[in-house]
């Protein structure tokens, strides 16, 4: 067992919530996911023995399973109370309240470079808050993007000082530092240093409902202690979460303590290694140069665990994401965070740094020659691990190594479009190759899953599958979901009700079945639509009184093989009178589906009676709301930005997708 310089020693009487310190001898890894199963805190794993913190009711239960239990510090919880309120000549921990206004404080003194934003609230209404550094802090630029945390265990605060003193040491050297000065111009740099300040103020593990925020999140959720009553049920992994979605991070970090480990993606498997585990390993590098941290795959250098952050940041987001565990202590003496943060401080200069290798690029509609508004899937041949570009500008930035490789970009709605040999140079400044990628719209394809935003824990021993598979149009790669397990997938453009069936489900292979649902709300309430149990199972969302649904839930019986959903486009007319074609007569014509701004949308309505028509944005925001009369109308479009719209009618049932160029 290593020790910290000046780490407080104390022996004190321990409480039923207080932990002991031990170390647990012959303990297999089958073992160690048991006993992590069971409320074990697990910091290190040995060859031949484990370091972890049990509570006093846990002696018995550990002993029972044959494990000898030697205790190395009685009450550790109360040494790390203690460390974190003792006074330093040095660096120290600041409280909740203290941090709070010490944030407050930095973003009013340098208000250039620095935005403090509050992305929502704790279980027990404390601040979330999170700090941008850019040059041009007030602006998105198209920049790439990088992200740090730390504090999602409460007790390890040696990770929340590593992150919060990262955010001084930028601002504080900006004006002289040329490299920080760089990295500040040319980068977005996000850190959130307390991403759990219930657990943080309580010198707790757990957030204010006892929940393991790190076992929380929505790639391969459950099976865990303290896992949450759903996946991302927490107000904490939800508000990050949602910040994710609004950006497209190259680098993920969070900090994390209790022994010294760079872990990578996967934690919830050692069956399969990450398809990009060659950059893994580079950036892992990099970082151990500076540090000498060992790294490598979490469930092998550590332990499985399920429903972390770094598996759903790189497994849902594509980014190059890390725990990073920094100290043997979770709180160790306050003369300890100097000495730690200028051994990693080095390393996260690095990381934004490389945050500007690989591949940049810009997505565009080519008929608009506007950003295409909705996020791209971004593959990079020949791993094609996905990513995403941004759905306000178009940017992407995907971290590659230099060499040549083919990228493709989907969008619901577009046709795809592969663009091969592109080279990533080396001996440049960033190492970087910059692309431009026109997209053509067709109405006539259909719009698809385009994010992946939970699923349920596999059997890893025998499922080899991907959720993400399930993702973008079918094309008969497959995501195993097993018997009892779910997934939920999201439609960047809404899924909208029009006559007949509106979405189909896919199945690539066998005989499984499958309950299917939607919401509009990513966590529900959810309403059931029917049982998928065919290779192409269509359904409307009208059975369920539903207009539109951005979101569908898959809830397998059996084992169902998701190849894909899609949905479809507005269709470019509406017919009454059964299946004759002989009776089959256009009621509602829009013409031309393709205008610039001073056209005039001609809409021809071959009702007998006035029918209303609505008008809506991407997003299904509706935008207006006409009667029109029978007979040739025409609409204005020049008050409306550039972009694509619909326009449906209650009446008719009717929809059709305009698109508007300057």
């Amino acid at each position: 067992m290593k020790y910290i310089a000046g780490f407080i020693l104390l022996v004190c009487l321990a409480s039923a919530t207080d932990l002991d310190l031990v170390r647990i001898n012959a303990v297999k890894m089958d073992d160690i996911k048991s006993l992590d199963r069971n409320g074990v805190i697990i910091n290190q794993v040995n060859p031949d023995h484990i370091v972890a913190e049990i509570s006093g009711d846990m002696y018995r239960m550990v002993r029972s399973r044959g494990f000898d239990i030697e205790v190395i510090q009685k009450n550790i919880t109360e040494i790390y109370r203690q460390n974190s309120i003792a006074e330093s000549s040095r660096s120290q921990y600041l409280t909740y309240d203290t941090f709070v206004d010490s944030m407050i404080a930095m973003a009013t003194n340098y208000p250039a470079i620095c935005r403090l934003d509050t992305l929502g609230y704790s279980h027990q209404n404390r601040l979330l808050l999170i700090m941008k550094i850019s040059d041009n802090v007030e602006i998105d630029e198209v920049e790439p993007e990088v992200h740090f945390e730390a504090n999602v265990h409460g007790d390890e605060k040696i990770g929340w000082a590593v992150s919060f003193w990262m955010i001084r040491y930028l601002l504080e050297n900006y004006p002289e530092d040329t490299l920080v000065q760089r990295l500040v111009d040319t980068r977005e740099i996000w850190i959130a240093p307390m991403v759990n300040p219930d657990g943080f103020a309580a010198h707790s593990r757990y957030n204010g409902r006892s929940v393991d925020l790190n076992r929380n999140w929505g790639w391969m959720w459950g099976d865990e202690w303290n896992c949450g009553t759903d996946f991302m049920s927490e107000n904490e992994a939800r508000r990050f979460v949602e910040h994710f979605w609004r950006h497209s991070f190259v680098t993920y970090v969070s900090f994390h303590a209790g022994t010294i480990y760079i872990s990578e993606p996967w934690s919830y498997t050692s069956y399969m290694q990450p398809p990009e585990q060659n950059l893994l390993h580079h950036l892992s590098q990099g970082y151990a140069y500076f540090t000498g941290y060992p790294y490598g795959q979490g469930s092998v250098g550590m332990y499985s665990i399920n429903g972390c952050t770094k598996d759903y940041d790189y497994g849902c987001g594509g980014e190059m994401g890390w725990s990073i565990e920094v100290c043997y202590y979770k709180t160790p003496s306050p003369d300890s965070i100097d000495p730690i943060f200028d051994r990693d401080r080095p390393a996260m200069l690095r990381l934004m740094h490389k945050a500007g290798q690989g591949i940049h690029g810009y997505v565009y509609d080519s008929l608009s020659v506007e950003p295409t508004k909705l996020r791209s899937l971004i593959y990079v041949g020949p791993s094609n691990w996905r990513s995403y570009s941004r759905s306000d500008n178009g940017d992407f930035h995907r971290f590659y190594l230099p060499g040549t490789y083919s990228v493709t970009v989907l969008s619901p709605g577009y046709e795809p479009k592969t663009i091969d040999s592109v080279v990533v140079p080396a001996n440049t400044p960033d190492s970087s190759v910059y692309i431009e990628v026109g997209l053509i719209p067709n109405p006539e394809l259909p719009i698809y899953a385009t994010e992946l935003i939970g699923t349920r824990y596999v059997t890893t021993s025998y499922n080899m599958t991907y959720p993400v598979k399930a993702i973008g149009p079918h094309d008969d790669q497959s995501y195993q979901v097993d018997g009892n397990k779910w997934i939920v997938l999201g439609f960047d453009c809404p899924i909208r009700d029009y006559p007949g069936n509106d979405m189909t489900v896919y199945r690539s292979t066998g005989s499984g079945t499958a309950t299917v649902k939607v919401s509009n709300v990513w966590y529900g309430p959810w309403q059931t639509l029917g049982t998928a149990n065919e290779a192409v199972n269509d359904f409307d969302i009208n059975t369920v009184s539903l207009d539109s649904a951005r979101y569908v839930r898959i809830e397998a019986s059996s084992t169902f093989m998701l190849d894909a959903v899609e949905a479809l486009q507005a269709p470019t007319g509406i017919t009454k009178g059964g299946d004759d074609p002989e009776l089959i007569r256009p009621l509602f014509e829009i013409t031309p589906t393709v205008l610039r701004k001073g056209d005039l949308l001609q809409v021809s309505n071959s009702h007998q009676s006035p029918v209303t028509i609505r008008l809506f944005n991407l997003l299904g925001q509706q935008l207006r709301d006409e009667m029109i009369e029978p007979g040739m109308s025409y609409w204005s479009m020049v008050d409306l930005p550039a972009g694509i719209y619909f326009l449906a009618g209650p009446e008719i049932a009717s929809a059709r997708r305009i698109v508007l160029i300057d």
